[in-house]
């Protein structure tokens, strides 16, 4: 069970090879069905595609290695430099606020199971899964524990049109924050401003800059922090009774 299945005499390396695909499909599928969960960049396709792009390179660089001069060592190196660049890819940086960097760590990670799967490890490659999925969920539970889970405050935003200009910037900060569709809402004008409605929370930092950015922006009139507890559904806090 735990072998290489290379060091295994039964099995044919076109069988091998076939295992560790179909398998790393498997495992690529679990990671990036919990990322798809959480509405991130990095879903259930991509965090697929890297787990099988990262087996079958290993795959082919172990069958090359039956040629003279050839080193499997310098496909997996190239593998290690190629996902780092996916994974920075993945990394927001807007008005010092940084974003993305564990759907980036992620990435990395599956390509390492995906390297383990193709090298013939395929036990090995999934209980490396199974650590990662532990780590995106259960150790964001205690995140929960220790700073508490999101409760979400109703915040108004009045804006003046410019011709569209101004909701095209909103919808950029929205989409860097992963801030989904179901949170957004446009209320009746105010005269010549526009308004729309956002679920924000406010317990965690990183969830609280959005507001900063919006509130930059150069033709946002207004950001009013709706703090009512019959409105949101929770007890406020007095951190959120004296927001407003």
């Amino acid at each position: 069970m735990f072998a290489n299945l290379y060091e295994v005499e039964t099995l044919s390396r076109p069988a091998v090879w076939l295992i560790a695909t179909v398998v790393s499909v498997i495992c690529g599928a679990v990671i990036g069905l919990e990322r798809e969960g959480r509405e991130k960049p990095a879903g259930l396709r991509t965090v697929t595609l890297i787990c099988i792009g990262s087996t079958i390179f290993t795959i082919v660089s172990i069958a090359m290695a039956t040629k003279p001069m050839s080193d499997p060592a310098r496909t997996a190196a190239q593998i290690v430099t190629g996902i780092g660049f996916l994974g920075a890819g993945a990394i927001i940086r807007a008005r010092g606020t940084v974003l993305g960097l564990t759907t980036g760590a992620t990435i990395w990670a599956v390509a390492a199971v995906g390297m383990t799967l193709g090298a013939g490890h395929v036990f090995i490659g999934v209980c490396f899964t199974f650590v990662i999925l532990c780590t995106l969920t259960l150790v964001d539970r205690l995140d929960w524990i220790a700073t508490g889970r999101c409760k979400e405050c109703r915040v108004v935003i009045a804006y003046a049109p410019e011709r569209g200009k101004t909701r095209l910037a909103i919808q950029d900060i929205l989409d860097n924050f992963r801030v989904t569709k179901r949170k957004v809402r446009a209320l009746p004008a105010n005269g010549e401003s526009l308004r729309m409605e956002i679920d924000v929370c406010f317990v965690h930092r990183d969830h609280r800059a959005i507001i900063r950015q919006l509130s930059e922006l150069p033709h946002v009139e207004d950001v009013a922090i709706d703090s009512e507890p019959s409105l949101l559904g929770f007890a406020a806090t007095e951190e959120t009774r004296h927001s407003k």
